[in-house]
């Protein structure tokens, strides 16, 4: 006979399956029926398995506050969650599920990072935001977190290292990079600030051609292109850029917005997943059409992700756009956040469906190969270490305040090289200097818009517009899949 509590606790446990199903999973009921005994799907022999430890916990474990029935379910929820073995599956906690709401708000606190698991497991930086403070201390996309606040990440999920980094505007945090071709971990201390996006970024360049750059997809996005594109038009635009390079992604909704302002018909991309809720299929319509005559081109790279990847496969697939740069990131699939507990407010995020675009690819852990691939030229292993140092000091700094005009540069970058080699160990090459003085120059200024001097890949997006000759192709290195 099972004692009261054992009892309550059995009910309870069917209580919040049935409960769960509420959510279109498969009751108890069904899944049994479809598994069975030894089947790895046997509902009520692997719940007494979870009831047996769990009971055993709350009446042996030494430490009796560290098994009350709160700890223990939520860490069997999060369990559930991370089984799955999908790094966008996983639980939020109050903190976890106010920020991801301000986030998708363009409005949160903490470093600026967008960040997703390694395939071997570690915490990757998908990209730094731009005009944060993670972006404007040099951390880099690629970078692997490996320690923050002096703990280890290894083994930890993405939402608890969000949770580490997230914090009160002005606080500080240390964390600790790995960056390929660099020999030793490079230790960051970071202040956290209020992260406001500014999701589009736009202007015109030369000979009619516009340029939008749109670095995440959050709720005022499509908005924000309207308003860009409208101004665009009226200051003489007959061609665009549309630039998603580095952009991990966001709101579905909003990239299937984006998506009509450039496509008066047409499927913009479709979802399936496992019951009728996860089958949608997007089509443009006439509520957008703000550009969609023109030649256009989309740059994208290996960062570029999710959302931007929507937006990318659409335009290409119905040859409304060229794309240009590099294979994006390959992530395919579409997640919901629905709530858990509300008196905890805390909720969960999983994967629910994977998209297609319109002709039916999905390519999650491969990514959407361009028409046209140009890739920016890899820094030496020298210059990578150079790079680390120099974006850590200030001798970049006071350089150009020292010589603001570029006229001195051909005297003085030699001996600026041979002073850092001497007082500060640092090898750099003169084109990384004159690159990094460049930039420093114009800081106020350059990450407004665009680099018209070492942007190689909007160079070629400029050549193509302007001449209609298709640049030379590149020829990508092999890349470990990121799933």
């Amino acid at each position: 006979m099972l004692k009261k509590k054992e009892r309550l606790i059995w009910i309870f446990l069917l209580v919040f399956v049935l409960a769960i199903s509420f959510f279109n999973f498969r009751t108890p009921t069904a899944v049994q029926a479809q598994g069975g005994s030894g089947s790895g799907n046997d509902f009520y022999y692997y719940t007494r398995l979870f009831q047996h430890v769990f009971v055993t916990l709350q009446q042996n474990y030494v430490d009796e506050d560290k098994v009350t029935t709160k700890k223990l379910m939520y860490g069997a929820i999060k369990g559930m969650l991370e089984a799955t073995e999908d790094p966008f599956t996983f639980m939020l906690d109050e903190k976890l599920t106010d920020s991801f709401t301000k986030e998708m708000a363009g409005k949160f606190g903490g470093l600026g990072i967008s960040i997703s698991k390694s395939n071997d497991g570690r915490i990757l930086i998908v990209a730094p935001i731009e005009d944060t403070p993670a972006e404007k201390i040099g951390i880099l996309p690629g970078d692997i977190i490996s320690e923050i606040e002096g703990e280890s990440t290894k083994g930890i999920t993405t939402d608890e290292a969000v949770n580490k980094m997230r914090g009160k505007a002005g606080s500080k945090i240390n964390i600790t990079i790995v960056r390929a071709g660099v020999p030793e971990p490079i230790d960051y201390t970071l202040t956290r600030a209020l992260i406001e996006i500014k999701s589009v970024k736009y202007g015109m360049l030369e000979d009619g051609i516009g340029y939008v750059r749109v670095t995440t997809f959050g709720d005022d996005t499509s908005k924000d292109l309207r308003n860009a594109l409208a101004y665009l038009k009226d200051q003489g635009m007959k061609k665009i850029i549309l630039d998603l390079r580095n952009n991990p992604g966001g709101r579905l909704d909003s990239a299937v917005e984006i998506v009509e302002e450039f496509l008066s018909d047409g499927k913009i991309v479709y979802t399936r997943g496992r019951s009728g809720e996860g089958n949608q299929d997007f089509y443009a319509s006439k509520k957008g059409d703000s550009w969609t005559e023109g030649d256009m081109v989309v740059l994208v790279n290996r960062y570029s992700a999710s959302s931007s990847e929507i937006v990318s496969g659409a335009l290409q697939d119905s040859k409304r756009a060229k794309l240009l740069g590099e294979t994006t990131f390959g992530k395919f699939s579409v997640q919901y956040v629905l709530p858990l507990d509300q008196k905890e407010k805390t909720s969960f995020k999983l994967t629910v469906a994977h998209y297609y675009t319109p002709n039916g690819r999905r390519l999650h852990g491969e990514g959407i190969k361009p028409d046209f691939v140009v890739v920016e030229e890899k820094l030496s292993t020298t210059d990578i270490i150079a790079l680390t140092e120099l974006r850590k000091g200030t001798q970049l700094a006071k350089y150009a305040e020292k010589f603001p005009n570029e006229a001195s540069d051909k005297a003085e970058i030699s001996k600026f090289r041979k002073s850092l080699i001497d007082n500060d160990n640092i090898i750099a090459t003169e084109e990384l200097l004159e690159r990094l003085i460049y930039n420093e120059r114009n800081k106020d200024n350059y990450k407004e818009l665009v680099n018209m001097r070492y942007d190689k890949q909007l160079l070629s997006a400029i050549e193509y517009l302007d001449t209609g000759k298709e640049p030379k192709q590149d020829v990508e290195e092999p890349r470990e899949s990121f799933f």
